[in-house]
């Protein structure tokens, strides 16, 4: 058995595959001891592959551009199962659109994430200005958690599922906008690995993205099956994430495939917000597996 630590900018139901594949031996049949560790947003997650302290993981494209442009040794090898923009921007049930969030505390990951991207763009299309006419707090290890709108922390956030379904069922809060909507066409979440294990550690990368497929087509052919666990996993009711899961199954991106379309789609939206070189190549960035 080898071990290996997969990472992840935060705790939730994109990550789920990874728990599947733990729960029914897909990984152990590859002779892999997975663990999951979690960064709390992507950039924490880029300096721990800069670091070696992991050689795997997933984040969104934004941040990955960002670190790679910036020296960070690693390539995109495939696609998280959320390829595409399916990430909810929540608020109070007195909020009802996005118009309405001037004056707001806007919950994202962390500045540099994905959450920091997209919130601007969204709030920008509202003549809202992102430094001034709200506040942007950084929530790291509470991101994610109901408490923050129970207690009046945040007036709006991303919620991921299956916390959204979760607000949603409690009428904590309801979606007032999908990051997708703005992006139709957008390679999101990647997996990447370092240049290190890509160069001398390929047949154990097979192996982790063979279980990894395994486990996200066992989930799409029986989802049923796996609510027990995922409620366990996440600490919600069967109902919700039953809930959660379908919202988005049918978009899931179940072999890691990217959409190389979608990535340069990506990545010209970027060097358009003045965020990346024009001369960054994606072939330079991708190698799949």
């Amino acid at each position: 058995m080898q071990k290996v630590v997969w990472g992840a900018p935060s705790f939730w139901i994109e990550r789920f595959p990874l728990y599947w594949g733990i729960d029914q031996g897909f990984f152990t049949e590859q002779e892999i001891d997975l663990e999951i560790w979690y960064s709390y947003g992507g950039p924490e997650l880029a300096q721990a592959v800069s670091d070696g302290r992991i050689h795997i993981g997933e984040m969104g494209l934004p941040p990955f551009v960002a670190a790679y442009q910036q020296g960070l040794k690693a390539k995109i090898i495939g696609s998280s199962v959320i390829q595409q923009l399916d990430h909810y921007l929540a608020a109070r049930p007195d909020i009802a659109t996005t118009a309405d969030l001037a004056g707001s505390r806007i919950g994202i990951l962390s500045m540099g994430s994905c959450d920091s991207y997209f919130i601007r763009k969204m709030l920008n299309l509202h003549d809202i200005d992102p430094d001034d006419d709200v506040k942007l707090t950084p929530l790291g290890e509470e991101y994610g958690k109901l408490d923050l709108f129970g207690e009046g922390r945040i007036d709006a956030a991303f919620v991921p599922e299956p916390q959204l379904s979760h607000g949603e069922h409690r009428g904590m809060l309801r979606v007032i906008d999908r990051v997708g909507n703005h992006y139709p066409h957008y390679q999101w979440g990647i997996i990447l690995a370092s240049d290190a294990w890509l160069a001398h550690a390929r047949d154990l990368l097979g192996r982790l993205m063979q279980a990894f497929r395994q486990s996200c087509r066992s989930i799409m052919d029986r989802p049923g099956q796996t609510i027990e666990l995922g409620s366990r996993v996440f600490g919600v009711s069967p109902e919700v994430f039953e809930r959660a899961l379908q919202r988005d199954l049918p978009r899931w991106e179940i072999d890691a495939r990217l959409d190389m379309d979608g990535l340069q789609s990506a990545l010209e939206v970027q060097q358009e917000m003045g965020l990346v070189a024009a001369n960054v190549s994606l072939d330079e960035m991708v190698l799949q597996l």
